[in-house]
């Protein structure tokens, strides 16, 4: 049934469809917030994922903001580590979840960051506020799309079901056109 290919066709994205090897850079506990701040000079939109000491998991992020925040409270950048200073609110999702599901737990638990791993629990990416953006369009042209194909099954399995069904799906779907003359005089009277 060429329908059913329509559907498999059509899953709901992903997180791991999304953009989410850029937008941020990866640095150990020990890296000083003045480093941080000259990698952010180049890219101030990116996020500071915070890896744990000796291993790859994410145990915190920090932003351009927070850099400036420590700054204009009179604190010395150059002495202060990055994990005195990261927001620890992470929130990790597998590389499977589907967006609806992402955009639902960002906006239930509001986390500094979220982080994309894989079935083994390692990281793959970070979901950043313009991921977040790219989602929601993303996830509303995918229900716009779902609901045009379920619209289409009905009308074709009603076709299905006449004595008579239509010999196109092209005319099944825009409802055919038994006089093609009114047409063709159409086209005679348009000039390029």
């Amino acid at each position: 049934m060429p329908y059913a290919l329509c559907i498999d066709f059509m899953q709901e994205p992903t997180v791991s469809d999304m953009s989410i090897a850029d937008e941020h850079i990866v640095v150990g506990p020990k890296a000083t917030v003045v480093s941080v701040a000259s990698q952010l000079s180049t890219d101030s939109g990116i996020a500071v994922l915070v890896k744990k000491k000796g291993g790859n998991e994410i145990q915190g992020v920090v932003t351009v903001r927070d850099i400036l925040s420590i700054i204009s409270e009179g604190k010395n950048p150059s002495k202060m580590k990055v994990a005195k200073l990261m927001r620890t609110n992470i929130i990790a999702l597998d590389s499977k979840t589907h967006l609806s599901k992402a955009l639902d737990v960002m906006l239930a638990k509001r986390p500094d960051a979220l982080i994309i791993v894989d079935a083994n629990g390692d990281f793959k990416g970070y979901f950043s506020p313009s991921d977040y953006r790219d989602a929601t369009r993303r996830l509303e042209a995918h229900q716009l799309m779902s609901v045009r194909l379920t619209r289409s099954k009905k009308v074709i399995a009603k076709a299905a079901a006449e004595e008579d069904p239509p010999d196109e799906l092209l005319d099944l779907l825009l409802g055919g056109n038994d006089d093609d003359t009114d047409a063709d005089e159409l086209l005679s009277n348009i000039t390029l």
